[in-house]
């Protein structure tokens, strides 16, 4: 309930500051193909490279 209240506070703030609904979806479809870009490819290959930094660092 709380966060249904939030959502529409927040949609009421951006309609009284001139944000359009659209801007607003769309930095919300930008801010979540960030974080599945984030989550799904940058983190697995930064951990890629820490062990292979381990395994360089071991082998020396």
């Amino acid at each position: 309930m709380l966060s249904l209240l939030l959502i529409i506070f927040l949609i009421w703030f951006f309609f009284k500051l001139g944000v359009g609904i659209i801007k607003v979806l769309g930095f919300l479809i930008a801010a979540g193909l960030i974080f599945v870009f984030c989550a799904y490819l940058l983190i697995p290959f930064l951990a890629l490279l820490a062990i292979g930094g381990l395994v360089r660092a071991v082998i020396r």
